[in-house]
């Protein structure tokens, strides 16, 4: 008979054994605690074993009332309880991110008009420089005729203010130009990236109505 075999008769015969002994309604405990040496001792008691090396403690009629895990078992269980709480969490906030997606776009149309909004809202401003950008080359035509009174290149310090208060400008306006088309491509990312967010959320919507 192996050793284990042997270490559960042992383990039984003692909790007949002790039940025997505690009057009737009570419950006896009996522990099965692992040693340094890798075998098992069994008592009525938690020992220092059972809190070094683990073990478990056993109702009367031999089952298993509970698992005496070691420290480390102990933060190892605590880590595992820790990820899959973290899940739960992580799960819970996509949840809620995909209500408020779902009631804010509740639809393709309603998307399409938002990012149509946007777009608009960008395009405006690239429009009004590139009005500014006309208004600034004709001004700068005036000053260019202005300045062939002067083939030496020696300009008055006004009409030089002039000229370099329209180049200033005309810098300006282009810069404002390349970052509303910087901004505009932005947008398209960022609806692109929520529409393919929402397609399988509308898609369950929708057979969710249809049940």
């Amino acid at each position: 008979m192996s050793s284990d075999a042997i270490g559960r008769l042992k383990a039984w015969a003692l909790c007949g054994a002790l039940a025997a002994c505690v009057p009737a309604g009570a419950s006896a405990a009996v522990f099965v605690c692992r040693t340094a040496g890798g075998g098992t001792v069994t008592s009525d008691y938690l020992s220092s074993d059972c809190l070094q090396y683990g073990g478990k403690q056993l109702n009367p009629d031999g089952s298993v009332r509970r698992r005496i895990l070691t420290a480390q078992q102990q933060q190892q269980q605590q880590a595992q309880l820790d990820r899959e709480q973290a899940q739960r969490e992580r799960l819970l906030r996509e949840q809620r991110q995909q209500r408020a997606l779902l009631g804010r776009y509740p639809d393709e149309a309603t998307l399409r008009g938002a990012e149509n909004d946007d777009l608009h809202s960008v395009q405006a401003l690239i429009d009004a420089a590139r009005q500014r950008l006309k208004v600034l080359a004709r001004e700068r035509a005036h000053l260019e005729q202005d300045a062939q009174f002067y083939p030496s290149g020696n300009y008055p310090e006004g009409l030089r203010s002039r000229m370099r208060m329209n180049q200033s400008q005309r810098v300006q306006e282009q810069q404002l130009i390349r970052q509303q088309q910087e901004q505009i491509r932005d947008i398209g990312q960022r609806y692109a990236a929520l529409r393919q967010r929402l397609q399988p959320l509308w898609a369950r919507a929708a057979q969710a109505a249809g049940r």
